[in-house]
């Protein structure tokens, strides 16, 4: 592949009540890639993308950023900046949903009327404008997940990380939330997206197999 490395991993491993659930011998991360994790139920997809996102450590492993070899922990903080890690039951606000959308740029200190601009075009792209002031724990699954889709994409992260985001949705949602997240991927955001499910319709650049922990 000719794409730049992003991030690469080697080494990972993770064991969650005595059971080795992540061994990884090598893992990298392409800038500008779509690219599906796939892999049964159970098979260690969350806790590696969980790793990626910095929201947990692993027991061992090296990460290189940038051609520069660190820890893990030394990694942490890139992570946090730069990665956004979508669940696949995202958590939203008690709050409208363009509060909602709006959250991450106000915690980055941004003038009003800025993040007004990036609020209504971010609602406008997603198709969320008649939604825009309703509370977002009142919408559908697949609503919220578009309300999350949108949140992420608004923080303009180098690496977005979605975990069975079409979960549980019906046919027409489905639909919505794939092409939002193949417009995501088009942009130059690197995307990457876990599913046990059909990994053909992302159509991604790069599908890779996980099974028991290990990258197959």
């Amino acid at each position: 592949m000719n794409a730049q490395e992003l991030i690469s991993f080697r080494n990972i491993s993770k064991t969650l009540l005595r059971r080795r659930v992540l061994d990884v011998d090598e893992m990298i991360v392409y800038e500008g890639e779509c690219a599906v994790l796939h892999g049964e139920n159970g098979a260690g997809k969350s806790t590696l993308m969980k790793i990626i996102a910095g929201l947990i450590a692993p027991d061992s492993g090296v990460v290189e950023i940038g051609g520069k070899r660190m820890s893990w922990r030394l990694a942490y903080r890139t992570f946090r900046k730069e990665v956004v890690y979508l669940h696949q039951s995202p958590f939203l606000f008690d709050r409208s949903v363009a509060e909602n959308i709006s959250y991450g740029l106000q915690t980055r200190g941004l003038g009003r009327n800025i993040i007004r601009e990036k609020v209504e075009s971010a609602i406008e792209w997603a198709g969320l404008s008649p939604l825009a002031a309703r509370n977002a724990r009142d919408l559908s699954g697949g609503e919220k997940q578009r309300v999350a889709l949108t949140r992420a994409r608004i923080l303009e992260p180098r690496l977005l990380l979605l975990d069975e985001p079409t979960s549980a949705m019906d046919h027409e949602s489905r639909e919505q939330t794939f092409e939002l997240i193949r417009d995501l991927a088009d942009s130059g955001i690197t995307v990457y997206i876990s599913t046990h499910e059909s990994a053909r319709l992302y159509q991604p650049d790069r599908i890779i197999k996980i099974a028991r922990g290990k990258l197959v």
